[in-house]
């Protein structure tokens, strides 16, 4: 599900990702392989790990892993290790992705390995609301908590659900990386992929030559905290955009007031006729929560310009379509992810952390408010909850050389975290796409990524493509 362009962070649990199936717990040395997607033949492998590191006894688990040669004949001997985001999503599933990043590719190994817990690394997936989903609970709640405890009684048969944490699955992936015969490693880490980078950087600093962090998640942040910030951050940035915009600002004059309006007609208890995947009709109430983080998802994409027809639609009474883009919004963010993984990383590293009063202050003022946060502390007390280092949320110091990059109107990951994970960082360089969402820098951000591990230093590089402005192109007239 993470492709390169949207990477995903802790998103709301809409739809379990379908079944995916474990590769076995043996080594299987890199071969060749097929992957759909991929333009051609590239090298698979598996490697097998305890599962619970620390005792090297009892249950052993595969890692799925997949190697994109290096295009050009004279090889680098540094490869680049790609983290997905999430939790629970799968590395091996950006491969069609990453296969066509010639750039990137020109001298190095793109190296795939699903974490435990997501892809073909004993996946932990939840189904939540069937197949196909039903949207009448999809539109209602987050979290089910029916559900969750289904799946976690399923998935205790085959994972201890508490040794699936990030410092696990970055240990793992050094494993992995001593078996393949490399030395020092690149590291591209995208979201929470970008925490994980993190965190291998902490634990295995010795072994990395250089970092890219995309859309950037601090590891001392208490992920959820402040989505309801960053979400209202975001759509205040889209209301100012349409005021500057003159067709806008003449069709919408009103934007922040009709967009209150829908969330009080959602509070009131409303039901909306939308349609499913099939065109059947099917009439849901939307609840607070899942139309806030719906609307938010949908902030993710590189251009949020039909969202002001939508929120006036809805504020005259017809919500149907706004309700619909957040349901797809919901499903198109979070089909990919394995649900029981996002649940056993962020029930063990940030909701335990995260208390009323900071939560009261920090999501005030907020359309979402504090519910995402109670709707997912509610599911970690059905959950397993892990143990966790004493430094789990340190900001990492290192004299590594790291490329952060933010898109300024990030709905999840704005640039403050990319400002706060460089502090500690003497060879950073933090570069901000002004009107870039949460993975969207097309071109310029692959050639300035590109550049950067091809140099492995941040001093002298060009980053001046990343200036051009792109703003919002605004649909006005029917949402």
């Amino acid at each position: 599900m993470l492709v390169r362009g949207v990477i995903f962070l802790l998103a709301a649990t809409a739809l379990g990702a379908a079944s995916r199936t474990a590769v076995p717990a043996v080594e299987s040395k890199p071969h060749p392989c097929r992957v759909p997607g991929a333009p051609e033949p590239v090298l698979c492998a598996s490697y097998p790990v305890w599962e619970d590191r620390e005792r090297a006894s009892g249950r052993r688990i595969g890692l799925h892993i997949v190697i994109l040669p290096a295009l050009g004949a004279k090889r680098a001997p540094d490869p680049v290790f790609i983290l997905a985001g999430g939790p629970g999503a799968a590395a091996t599933e950006m491969v069609p992705g990453f296969s066509r990043n010639r750039e990137l590719r020109g001298r190095r190994d793109l190296v795939f390995i699903d974490q435990r817990g997501t892809g073909g690394s004993n996946p932990l997936d939840c189904d939540f609301y069937g197949d196909p989903p039903d949207l009448r609970a999809v539109a209602g709640v987050s979290f089910p908590l029916d559900a969750i405890r289904r799946c976690r009684e399923r998935l205790a048969q085959i994972a201890d659900l508490g040794l699936y944490t990030t410092a696990t699955g970055m240990d793992d992936l050094d494993e992995v990386r001593r078996w393949l015969g490399y030395g020092k490693i690149d590291l591209w880490g995208g979201s929470y992929g970008s925490m994980a980078a993190q965190v291998y950087l902490r634990r295995h600093e010795a072994s990395v030559r250089a970092v890219v962090l995309a859309g950037v998640a601090p590891v001392d942040e208490l992920i959820p905290l402040h989505h309801a910030r960053a979400g209202q951050r975001a759509i205040d940035l889209l209301f100012d955009a349409c005021r500057a915009d003159a067709p806008c600002r003449a069709a919408y004059p009103g934007l922040r007031e009709e967009f209150q309006a829908v969330f009080e007609s959602a509070r009131a208890g409303v039901e909306v006729e939308v349609r499913d995947a099939g065109g059947r009709r099917v009439r849901v109430r939307p609840g607070v929560s899942s139309l806030a983080e719906g609307i938010r998802h949908y902030l993710y994409g590189g251009d949020a310009g039909s969202l002001p027809a939508l929120i006036h639609r809805a504020a005259a009474g017809d919500l149907a379509p706004l309700v619909e883009t957040a349901i797809a919004a919901e499903l198109n963010l979070t089909q990919g992810l394995s649900l029981g993984m996002l649940l056993s990383v962020t029930c063990a590293e940030q909701l335990p952390f995260i208390d009323d009063a900071t939560l009261a202050r920090e999501t005030a003022h907020t359309f979402l408010g504090d519910l995402r946060v109670k709707e997912q502390r509610a599911a970690c007390r059905e959950w397993v909850r892990g143990a966790v280092a004493p430094d789990v949320h340190r900001l990492v110091h290192s004299n590594v050389p790291v490329l952060l990059i933010s898109g300024n109107r990030d709905p999840v990951t704005p640039p403050e975290f990319g400002e706060r994970v460089a502090k500690p960082l003497p060879n950073s360089l933090h570069v901000v796409f002004p009107d870039g969402s949460h993975g969207n820098w097309g071109a310029c951000g692959r050639q300035i990524e590109a550049r950067f591990i091809e140099r492995g230093a941040v001093e002298g590089l060009d980053v001046a493509c990343a200036g051009a402005r792109t703003p919002p192109r605004f649909l006005v007239g029917p949402g």
